[in-house]
């Protein structure tokens, strides 16, 4: 009558339904087993192991998911068959988990994942990459760039980002050189996420094409597909003083009246750094809201576009701890100072 939600299982009830003959009452058994497999894994553990073959592909797929996000070590050889498996969903899933449950030196894994590399899916070769990236760890560079030239664009996207991820600024000269020639080539990429994602590579190096890039995806009116990556497009507008950026900055800082843009705060940043007085009038404004909430957002805004007017509002709020939340206001003072 009151369509009351179902408790979560327990690890008996979770080891009874996963053997259960409806597939749904199944695949609720597995979801549990994933929770309970960090608190009793021996038996939670086994249970998701011996439903990888279940006759049901969705329970198959379910079960490799649930080993992933345990994030248990397993043997790659429970795993390995399943890349066999006539459901493309349950491929998918299987390299996922070997993607989190294989260790470095797990060769049989590293070699089937390599396979899945070679798929004509390009779902499959999406997952393969991931997963190569995580057991492989600095190995996978040669890979990863080597993907940058793949038909789809979302297995260039994750070469790319998995790519930067690796290469950072104690890497070598000759890998950091090579990245950034293979993100200049991607700036003009058909697709729009590829090239943002090239572009954030690129702009701390002072690029001016990836400048353009970065300030054509925070004006435009559409979100970006990956919200990661819009927001570190805003964040570098303001950091990097991309001019250019500011109407969009603008119009996601100031201009939501039926929808707040998601990242209002962040822009509203940006804007500040970028010497805004409308912005830095409302950090300013903000310090002394009525709210909790909204006093220590400001605070957190006014260190990180370096408002050194807060200063003032800054150190009193330091004296009454209750007012902000302390470990804020310490950033923020450091960060003026």
């Amino acid at each position: 009558m009151f369509n009351l939600a179902s408790l979560p299982r327990t690890l008996p009830a979770a080891l009874r339904d996963v053997t259960h003959r409806r597939v749904h009452v199944r695949l609720a058994a597995v979801r549990d087993l994933a929770r309970l497999a960090q608190e009793t894994p021996e038996p939670a553990v086994g249970a998701l192991l011996q439903a990888l073959s279940d006759p049901a592909a969705p329970v198959r797929a379910r079960a490799a998911l649930a080993l992933a996000d345990a994030q248990v070590e397993v043997s790659s050889s429970a795993l390995l068959p399943l890349l066999d498996d006539v459901d493309a969903h349950v491929r998918e899933m299987a390299l996922t988990a070997l993607g989190e449950t294989s260790r470095p030196d797990d060769a049989l894994a590293l070699e089937a994942i390599r396979g899945a590399l070679e798929s004509e899916s390009a779902a499959l070769r999406f997952q393969a990459l991931i997963a190569y990236a995580r057991v492989a760890e600095e190995k996978a560079l040669p890979t990863l760039l080597a993907a940058l030239g793949d038909p789809d664009a979302r297995v260039r996207y994750v070469a790319l980002r998995a790519a930067e991820e690796r290469i950072d600024e104690n890497a070598a000269a000759p890998a950091r050189a090579e990245l950034h020639s293979r993100a200049e080539a991607a700036l003009e990429d058909e697709a729009a996420d590829v090239r943002l994602a090239a572009a954030i590579v690129l702009a701390k190096t002072g690029h001016a094409a990836a400048f353009e890039e970065i300030a054509s995806a925070v004006n435009a009116l559409g979100a970006a597909r990956e919200p990661e990556d819009e927001q570190t497009a805003i964040d570098l507008a303001g950091e990097l003083g991309i001019a250019a950026a500011r109407p969009g900055l603008m119009r996601r800082a100031f201009g939501g009246v039926l929808r707040r843009d998601r990242f209002a705060w962040q822009a509203r940043v940006a804007l500040a750094r970028l010497g805004d007085e409308r912005a830095r009038r409302s950090i300013l404004k903000d310090l002394h809201s009525w709210s909790y909430e909204v006093r220590s957002l400001a605070v957190a805004a006014a260190g990180r576009a370096r408002v050194l007017e807060a200063r003032p509002a800054l150190l009193a709020l330091r004296s009454s701890p209750k007012r902000a939340d302390p470990e804020a206001v310490q950033e923020a003072l450091a960060l003026l100072a």
